[in-house]
């Protein structure tokens, strides 16, 4: 082969992967969007004295603060726990610190996050909750 064959073969070749690249990054990025946007449905971002906190509710009754595990925000919560919204229990779903629209405040510790637990009871007037099969209190936590 050649060496200007040899040239236009890498070019070619540089240029399809390039190309696919580009596509992967524009589909990537596109189907990001698409799940901010599903995750978000429902859910509002409460100003609280913590900081703002996403939030979900759903239900009315018995309050029940969800809070999800690694890899997902309210939109977990909701996933794992919305049925119970049909029986009698508010569901109060919320995204920890660093989650879809929830920042990361210069203090992410447990006791901090116990506090934003507080914080967001607080804003949405509720003084008992349950979580985990214990009833909370602000008191509790503090």
């Amino acid at each position: 082969m050649k060496p200007s064959m040899r040239w236009s073969v890498l070019a070619l070749l540089a240029l399809v992967l390039v190309g696919a690249l580009v596509l992967i990054g524009w589909r990537f990025n596109s189907d990001m969007a698409q799940a901010r946007a599903h995750a978000a449905q429902g859910a509002v971002l409460l100003q609280t004295r913590c900081g703002p906190i996403e939030v979900q509710a759903a239900g009315t009754g018995v309050p029940l603060l969800v809070v999800h595990g690694s890899g997902g925000g309210h939109d977990q919560g909701m996933a794992f726990a919305g049925a119970l919204a049909r029986h009698g229990i508010r569901v109060i779903a919320m995204s920890r610190f660093g989650y879809l629209r929830t920042p990361m405040p210069a203090d992410s510790s447990a006791a901090a996050q116990a506090d934003a637990h507080v914080c967001l009871l607080d804003a949405l007037g509720i003084r008992r909750a349950s979580s985990s099969g214990r009833r909370c209190t602000s008191r509790a936590i503090r």
